[in-house]
């Protein structure tokens, strides 16, 4: 049932925009992603990468990272393991086309969040948001 919640949360991002409000990660998705192991994710990734609006990113780790395309640019989910449970998430929004409503945007959706914390990180045409849980 998990798995199957997951891939509703990826499938919304088909033909949409990065941003758009109703598409963004609910706390719901974020706390099956939370609860995700590492061989669930990776099965996950792998299975999604034959749709032609995600692709596996390479990394130097064994967990692989999805990344989700959208009209208006990209996003890479990368889960950070301990263990085999999830502890941080990393988002890492790109835009083709950036600007400060999108740092906005994604700021007050992840403040929404009760009982997770996030730092995000500003470069030029990306925002990265790490999330966990907060003790």
């Amino acid at each position: 049932m998990k798995k199957l919640l997951f891939l509703y949360f990826i499938f919304l991002s088909l033909n949409t925009h990065a941003l758009d409000s109703d598409k963004l990660i609910n706390i719901d998705d974020l706390n099956i992603l939370f609860d995700l192991q590492k061989n669930d994710w990776n099965e996950n990734v792998l299975f999604l990468i034959k749709k032609k609006s995600f692709s596996k990113v390479d990394n130097d780790t064994d967990t692989f990272y999805l990344k989700s395309i959208f009209n208006d640019g990209e996003i890479i989910t990368m889960p950070i393991f301990s263990n085999n449970i999830v502890k941080k998430i990393k988002f890492k929004y790109i835009f083709f086309k950036h600007n400060k409503k999108n740092l906005k945007t994604i700021n007050n959706h992840f403040n929404s969040f009760e009982n997770f914390c996030f730092e995000y990180f500003y470069k030029n045409l990306s925002i990265e948001v790490v999330i966990y849980k907060c003790d």
